[in-house]
């Protein structure tokens, strides 16, 4: 009994810890964000443009800046144009980012991977991309293999970005495949543990 009373104790601080980890630095919630041309046609929808989000975050306090450690940008439809302004205009402004949320935000093109690799290799700070329900999730597979001669690329690929739902991941790395991405398939493990 003493024993099972230890263990308890032990997983609770474990948990606490891992959620504390998670709770570090705030949210910057984009998740109304559209592109400069969705939002002239969503006037009066409860949404704001890519320009007028960059502006209002410019805005904030230094020290605000730096205490983010979540960039929110679920659902925000982006697009090509508006990734490369969050890429050149507004994660410059946050040094301690570490959870970059681009949950179905609209990302389908070649370029958008680049501008994911180009992410990761200027923000080392970051843990994890999470790139799942846009349209570039099915090509990173391809595109890493394509980029395989760059070791750091694809080993930043593997450890940070996450590309395929929880409930997917055994399809997605079936047989040898799952073998050779053997830590990416455990990024993806830890990322939904840590989230979920």
């Amino acid at each position: 009994m003493k024993y099972k009373i230890e263990f308890y104790l032990i997983a609770l601080f474990l948990a606490l810890s891992l959620n504390s980890s998670v709770a570090v630095g705030s949210i910057l919630d984009g998740t109304k964000v559209v592109s400069d041309e969705d939002a002239k046609w969503l006037k009066g929808e409860d949404v704001i443009s890519t320009n007028k989000f960059v502006r209002q975050v410019r805005a904030l306090d230094p020290e605000e800046l730096a205490d983010v450690g979540t960039l929110n940008l679920k659902g925000a439809m982006l697009y090509t144009v508006g990734l490369r302004k969050v890429f050149d205009e507004l994660l410059p402004l946050l040094p301690n980012l570490k959870f970059f949320n681009l949950y179905n935000s609209d990302l389908r093109t070649q370029e958008d991977l680049e501008l994911i690799a180009s992410i990761l290799e200027k923000h080392d700070n970051l843990q994890y991309v999470d790139i799942v329900g846009n349209g570039i999730a099915n090509h990173v597979l391809s595109f890493v293999k394509a980029h395989e001669e760059q070791k750091g690329l694809t080993d930043k690929f593997q450890r940070k970005v996450v590309f395929s739902f929880k409930t997917l991941l055994e399809d997605q790395f079936p047989g040898v495949e799952r073998e050779h991405y053997k830590e990416w398939y455990q990024t993806h493990i830890d990322y939904y543990t840590l989230m979920y």
